[in-house]
């Protein structure tokens, strides 16, 4: 009764919010990307590809999470070649990295459909997967309830449940406490994220903390060729100091923007990535404002050519970021310095042994912070001054900002393993020959 209480009010509310999802369909071109995905409808190229009795269903809400899968695909096909992939993600920028990360790893990339009975059910019955494996979080009702009944077993791998969360489960434990049993393995970052999955309603026995797998992230080396053109669209040479401010949301970019401006240190330049490439004219306009002589990525303003000087380079390009940490002096972590966000991954500069800087709204990733804080590679900053403060003492002393950075490289060395316990836990899931083999939907 709960469940078809929760599907009538989901068709009521998909009803009434019709016009608006029309209107954004209209107006914003990424809302049509994958639209027959969403509605359970995959392409005859893409269920070829799955033409096998071992299909995986990995899902990956967003680009964070995508890139922390790919090492998990890889070394589950390297142990098990046959396996065939089906790979969903809501996001287009999380698609996009998809397609290029997981390029020879990936057998069909697919938007996540909508979270309706007949719709998922149209895909489990296509796609016949034989486990489904969700990155951290987003657990979708009808999603969990279909598998389950299908006979598919559940597994999350890096699972994390927040405060906020976990407290809105237990408030309505009536209904999610039936979602989470049906979870067969609940892979959890920490301690804590294990602990709010049991209270969710995860079985006690289902669950195990094994750590963050975005720990075991080896970034490929850095293309140069990329690396020289991005230093001459900045103008960087062999003495600038360079800040990058990495995954940065509307509100933080004003605040940056002062901080930089206070800093007062010659030859210094800032690197601002927003993490919504549609923000990209609108940040653009907000540079220009400050009155600072910037360049995009992707084009040479004619002021910053004529004075082969720039203050501010705009990385207008997706996927690139991770690349452009490895020649940050200091990298600031957007989505924490304004509240409502909870920041974004804190390690893809400490990978490069890069200080790490981060706001006081930080919530997603609060037990890296902690990490990175107890070894000196992380700093806290809140308002533009502290983060004045902060950026002139990193770059005006070599020898703090290497030890700093030090300290960040460290805890990724500290924290290596969860992907070799999180590969094990899938295998012990596909050990068992007994699933529902279904018809396939053409």
């Amino acid at each position: 009764m709960k469940y078809l209480i929760y599907n009538i009010v989901l068709h009521l509310l998909l009803l009434a919010l019709t016009p608006y999802f029309l209107l954004r369909l209209v107006t914003q071109k990424k809302r049509r990307c994958g639209l027959g995905e969403k509605f359970g409808f995959i392409g005859s190229d893409k269920l070829s590809a799955l033409e096998s009795s071992s299909v995986i269903w990995v899902h990956a809400v967003s680009v964070g999470e995508t890139k922390a899968a790919i090492p998990l695909i890889q070394k589950l096909k390297s142990k098990q070649p046959e396996l065939r992939i089906l790979f969903s993600t809501i996001t287009k920028t999380g698609n996009d990295v998809a397609g290029s990360d997981g390029k020879d790893l990936i057998d069909a990339l697919i938007y996540f459909p909508l979270d309706l009975p007949s719709i998922i059910g149209r895909v489990i019955r296509q796609t016949k997967p034989k486990a489904f494996i969700l990155i951290e979080k987003e657990f979708w009702p009808n999603t969990i309830c279909s598998l389950h009944s299908s006979g598919i077993p559940i597994v999350v791998i890096n699972g994390s449940i927040s405060e906020k969360s976990a407290k809105r489960y237990k408030s309505l434990g009536f209904f999610f406490n039936g979602i989470f049993s049906k979870i067969n393995t609940f892979c959890a970052r920490t301690d804590e994220d294990r602990a709010r999955a049991i209270s969710s309603g995860v079985p006690k026995e289902n669950a195990v903390t094994l750590g963050n797998i975005k720990f075991d992230l080896h970034p490929p080396a850095p293309d140069q060729s990329k690396l020289a053109s991005l230093a001459e669209a900045a103008s960087i040479t062999r003495g600038t100091k360079v800040i990058v401010a990495g995954s940065t949301h509307r509100g933080e970019e004003e605040m940056l923007l002062e901080a930089f401006k206070s800093i007062h240190i010659k030859g210094t330049c800032l690197i601002i990535a927003p993490r919504h490439p549609e923000r990209f004219k609108e940040v653009e306009a907000i540079i220009e404002k400050s009155g600072l002589k910037y360049s995009r990525r992707t084009s040479k303003l004619p002021a910053a050519r004529k004075s082969n000087r720039v203050d501010v380079l705009l990385l207008d390009t997706i996927g690139e970021l991770m690349s452009v940490y490895s020649i940050a002096d200091v990298a600031i972590i957007g989505g924490s310095l304004v509240p409502g966000i909870g920041g974004h991954n804190l390690l893809e500069p400490a990978y490069f042994n890069k200080p790490v800087l981060y706001g006081p709204h930080l919530t997603t990733y609060l037990s890296m912070a902690k990490l990175l804080e107890k070894s000196g590679g992380g700093v806290k900053v809140d308002g533009p001054v502290e983060i004045a403060d902060t950026l002139r003492e990193l770059l005006s002393n070599d020898l703090l900002r290497a030890k700093t950075g030090l300290g960040a490289g460290k805890v990724v060395d500290e924290n290596r393993g969860a992907l070799d316990k999180s590969v094990i836990e899938i295998e012990k899931l596909l050990s068992n020959k007994n699933q529902t083999v279904f018809p396939r939907i053409r």
